[in-house]
């Protein structure tokens, strides 16, 4: 896929090493011309007043602001895709469900526990594809 060179991307995730893995996998795509990071739902949401963004990866479980209280007002103000990439997030649960009523455009269970090296190999492919489907 070409690379589309007005499109940019935000990882909201607390965890420095899952906002590396996340760049990495989203930078492999060659789809974005900018990736943006924050470390809490509080941050991204001061960087959407002063960038665009047309996509944003954000977990749940972070301190100042957790994701499910970012999507809320992410989905109030910004014209965006969201995806929740979150342990938290596994089919069924009420964090799940929740995100799904908030109209999350997709939600990627990232392995619980510790920050997990092969979350690229593991849903790597399935993130790609999601954001492919979300803008084709």
């Amino acid at each position: 896929m070409d690379k589309i060179k007005d499109r940019k991307v935000l990882i909201v995730d607390d965890s420095k090493l899952m906002r590396l893995l996340l760049n990495n996998i989203i930078d492999s795509m060659k789809y974005f011309s900018e990736i943006y990071e924050a470390e809490n739902g509080r941050e991204a949401l001061d960087l959407l007043e002063i960038k665009k963004v047309d996509l944003i990866l954000l977990d749940i479980e972070m301190p100042v602001m957790d994701g499910v209280e970012a999507l809320k007002e992410i989905r109030l103000k910004h014209d965006v895709k969201v995806i929740i990439v979150s342990s938290l997030a596994q089919l069924g649960s009420s964090y799940s469900v929740k995100v799904k009523q908030l109209s999350a455009d997709g939600v990627i269970d990232k392995p619980s526990g510790a920050v997990d090296p092969s979350l690229a190999a593991k849903r790597g492919n399935e993130l790609r594809e999601m954001i492919n489907a979300l803008f084709d």
